[in-house]
């Protein structure tokens, strides 16, 4: 009875097993199929380009510089009188 069970066992474990692997190759065919019909049909589009924004005045770079430097120097400021 033992011996009969187990072969049972293993044969189920092999069908399905069996089952899932063929199904697994099935949809790795399947979704290759798809994407060169997709490839066929709706060819790529090549890539617009945009049009660059137009650079920021000068002068807001430099205030920006100018708050970082500030804000460098009191750090250390601060730092040296701890």
């Amino acid at each position: 009875m033992q011996v009969n069970l187990f072969s049972e066992g293993l044969n189920l474990l092999f069908l399905g097993m069996g089952f899932v692997f063929i199904f697994l190759v099935f949809l790795v065919f399947a979704v290759r199929a798809m994407s060169n019909l997709l490839t066929r049909w709706f060819p790529e589009q090549p890539p617009v380009t945009a049009t660059p924004k137009p650079a920021a005045p000068q002068s807001n770079d430099n205030q920006v510089v100018a708050v970082i430097a500030a804000a460098i120097h009191h750090r250390k400021i601060q730092q040296n009188s701890l």
